[in-house]
């Protein structure tokens, strides 16, 4: 059926953030013959395209055959750029795995944005515009498409003008400082330490009630980026004018009575302290939209015509609705949540916002990354740190300020508040990434109670007092020798604090994860949204994922026959090694992926997959899917266990099977470095300790490890680290290893008795003799490439 003519049922989206949204039902609306027209506006310009079938294109007159070409998952992220392209000639094919779906071409309805003729107006085509002679790419538009004119950001040096100061004075020394943290500096050195900085990709949600001073939190944040990091700042003022954002951050910085400032009641010390700080201010990267028509998609629109943009700051969100301001009421709140936190994500930039109540349930349901609710009595302030899932995960003291308009980090020593009237304040103290927690720096809060507090009447129990920065090469030896030298000798009671329920292995294991990762970028306490098969429908189920734990015994055993019990080295460290994890976004595609080769090597997909059930013809080997099933339907399976059914269809393992078919996929870009630091320091503690016959340290090793594994999925035991998907995949690694060895001895000529766990195989025959390629099957030790034998036995002994 043509388009010709349809009209469009699907709900037209109204912003771009929305259409990538909703690109899935779109592409089926498209299919089913129902085009969408998608708008975009960039640069002053808006473009139009209009979403339709191939075969609508085709009958319109557009040649699809020399069009770009985008896989549906790839064209979400570009949408923007493809409605660009499409609107100036370029069609744009939309497709799933080598199958056109849909296409974007120009909308015969918008305003022309390039000088060709428009199409004949008697054409057939209501809806879907003619191609022009040869469209080529996307021409440059010679005129303005008609749109709403381009924000006017007021510079903060405009903004100054307003207050009654001296422009002259001293010169404007240079004060670009590169932050010397993950990321941008909020100018609070204890928030710093919580955060780690405001992180890229995130968003962070200042809450506070009216009076309590939360839009002071953003002002000093975007002052310090703007000033000491010398980096662009987009500050959306909603409520507020550019006169009101300049006025807080000259009185903050310089510092200086605010109402006294506003009033142009200062005394001649008091102006020419001013006069110093307007200068530096003038020259900061501080752009004010103050517009009354100031709403999110504006704030999203915006962001790429600020070069270099570092920092949004979204001052403030509305509880109230006042018609005057788009940014207020419960519904416009909601969406711009939605949107700025899409913004962070995309832009790769922070976005920090100001929400006008601390309300529970208001904050709550808008299920932002990161909460901070800040409460205030007199001159003292409570900030509460939370993240999505876990709750309060740390509570901040600060001094408020607020007869110069800021907060300041609480000083360890009496003394005044506001610096001499001439002297500008100093920059914001960059952020060290390990903070030294055994002792307090001149500018740091008081030592506050940790977010995971253990009874006092076990010392034992208490996380352990760590430098500055762990040194990997010792922190293991260094902490049982703690433990010991706490217990005076016992091993028992040392082994109980180190490995035992309540013990220190879990955050000493994220300690040493921290201190190992020194090289990568990837924040591992983001947590992505998960996908449905990941959450569980009770606390008291599993989700829906399905590791194929192996199960097999052979069901023909010769009575007598000699059987040799293979033990796998610490399985699961060596999975923690191997597994490609999803570090980026996931993403979902409802068609899953065809092409196998891009797991686990190549684009390194990593996540989630759902694969339909294999044929098994093999009575002697463990299934690939695991051999105690209770479907036989599809199953929700990690990528590590896919690459165990790739492996085993390929030719290298005979091709026992035929290559999994993925039918849906929660996939990411994934990477098997994550972990190699960690595993690295504990595999060489445990070496140590098995050459030296050391248990003790041996016995908190495979603690540390495993207790690692077992609660980075959903458990109030590791706050630090919540990635079901994570988890899955890591088992999935070891049950798919030892089915890999299984696989091995049987081709060698080994019986296969047994497959059990991470790391039983109970084989028949010489497993020493037994050769591959002409070379020994299995080599005996203790490394992670090896593998021992616990016992032999006989089939029917007791």
């Amino acid at each position: 059926m043509s388009d010709e003519g349809v009209p469009p049922t699907q709900p037209t989206p109204s912003t771009l953030h929305q259409a990538r949204g909703m690109l899935p039902q779109l592409v089926k609306a498209a299919v089913e013959g129902r085009p969408t027209p998608l708008t975009r506006k960039s640069e002053g310009r808006e473009y139009r395209a209009l979403l339709a079938s191939p075969q609508a294109a085709e009958e319109a007159g557009w040649d699809l055959a020399a069009a770009a070409s985008w896989p549906t998952a790839a064209a979400r992220g570009k949408l923007g750029e493809l409605i660009q392209y499409a609107a100036t000639g370029s069609p744009q094919v939309l497709r799933r795995h080598s199958t056109p779906v849909a296409v974007l071409i120009p909308d015969a309805h918008a305003p022309a944005t390039d000088p060709s003729p428009t199409p004949d107006p008697t054409t057939p085509a209501a809806t879907l515009q003619q191609p022009h002679a040869t469209p080529a790419k996307p021409p440059a538009p010679a005129t303005p498409a008609a749109g709403p004119a381009p924000r006017r950001l007021a510079p903060l040096s405009d903004a100054l003008t307003t207050f009654p100061t001296p422009t002259t004075g001293t010169e404007n020394p240079d004060t670009e400082v590169v932050p010397a943290m993950p990321g941008l500096p909020t100018g609070l050195a204890v928030l710093d330490q919580a955060l780690g900085g405001l992180q890229p990709g995130r968003f962070y949600l200042v809450a506070g009630a009216p009076g309590a001073g939360a839009s002071l939190i953003a002002t000093t944040a975007a002052r310090t980026t703007a000033l000491t990091g010398n980096l662009p700042v987009l500050y959306a003022a909603s409520g507020l004018t550019s006169g009101d954002v300049a006025a807080r951050a000259i009185a903050a910085h310089t510092p200086v009575d605010y109402r006294r400032l506003r009033a142009g009641n200062l005394t001649a010390d008091e102006r020419r302290a001013v006069t110093g700080t307007t200068q530096l201010l003038a020259s900061a990267p501080l752009f004010i939209d103050d517009g009354a028509d100031l709403d999110a998609e504006a704030i999203v629109s915006t962001a790429p015509d600020v070069d270099g943009l570092a920092l949004v700051v979204v001052d403030r969100l509305q509880t109230v609705h006042n018609p005057r301001l788009p940014l207020s009421g419960p519904t416009a709140i909601a969406d711009a949540v939605q949107a700025l936190a899409h913004l962070a994500r995309t832009r790769h930039l922070p976005v920090l916002a100001v929400l006008d109540t601390d309300d529970p349930r208001t904050v709550a349901a808008l299920d932002t990354d990161i909460t901070l609710t800040l409460t205030r009595t007199s001159d003292q302030a409570h900030l509460a740190v939370a993240e999505r899932d876990f709750g309060t995960l740390a509570t901040l003291h600060l001094h408020a300020d607020l007869l110069c308009a800021r907060f300041t980090d609480i000083p360890t020593s009496p003394g005044p508040t506001q610096v001499a009237a001439h002297q500008p304040s100093p920059p914001a103290m960059p952020f060290i990434k390990t903070p030294d927690r055994s002792s307090t720096s001149p500018t740091a809060a008081p030592a506050q109670t940790p977010s995971r507090e253990t009874p006092t009447k076990n010392p034992a129990r208490q996380r352990r007092v760590s430098p500055a920065k762990a040194a990997p090469a010792t922190f293991v030896s260094d902490r049982v020798a703690q433990a010991l030298a706490e217990h005076g000798g016992d091993t028992d009671a040392a082994l109980n604090a180190l490995a035992g329920d309540g013990g220190s292995a879990i955050p000493d294991v994220m300690e040493l994860f921290e201190a190992t990762r020194v090289e990568t970028n990837y924040e591992h306490t983001t947590y992505p949204k998960l996908p449905e098969p990941l959450i569980r429908k009770r606390q008291d189920q599993a989700d829906d994922v399905w590791e194929a734990r192996p199960k097999f015994t052979h069901p023909v055993v010769p009575e007598g026959v000699e059987i040799t019990h293979l033990d796998v080295n610490a399985a699961y460290l060596a999975a923690l090694q191997s597994a490609h994890l999803p570090v980026r976004t996931i993403t979902h595609n409802p068609d899953g992926f065809e092409d196998l080769s891009n797991y686990g090597k190549g684009i390194d997909y990593a996540g989630i997959c759902l694969v339909d059930p294999i044929e098994w013809d093999h009575p002697d080997l463990p299934h690939p899917l695991g051999d105690d099933r209770e479907t036989s339907g599809p199953l929700w399976v990690p990528t590590s266990t896919v690459l165990g059914v790739r492996d085993l269809a390929s030719p290298s393992y005979g091709e026992l099977c035929e290559p999994p078919v993925i039918r849906e996929a929660y996939v990411a870009k994934g990477s098997a470095a994550l972990f190699k630091g960690l595993v690295q320091v504990l595999n060489t503690a445990r070496m140590r300790a098995i050459e030296d016959g050391d248990t003790l340290t041996k016995a908190y090793v495979a603690a540390m490890y495993a207790k690692l594994i077992s609660t980075m999925g959903d458990s109030r035991k590791n706050h630090e680290l919540k990635r079901p998907d994570w988890q899955h995949i890591i088992r999935g690694q070891a049950f798919a290893n030892l089915r890999r060895k299984a696989v091995r001895a049987y081709q060698a000529g080994l019986g296969v008795v047994h497959v059990g766990g991470v790391d039983e195989l109970h084989v028949t025959g010489d497993a020493w003799a037994a050769q591959r390629n002409g070379k020994p099957l299995f080599s005996q030790g203790f490394a992670l490439n090896q593998i021992k034998a616990k016992r032999v036995s006989r089939k029917g002994e007791r």
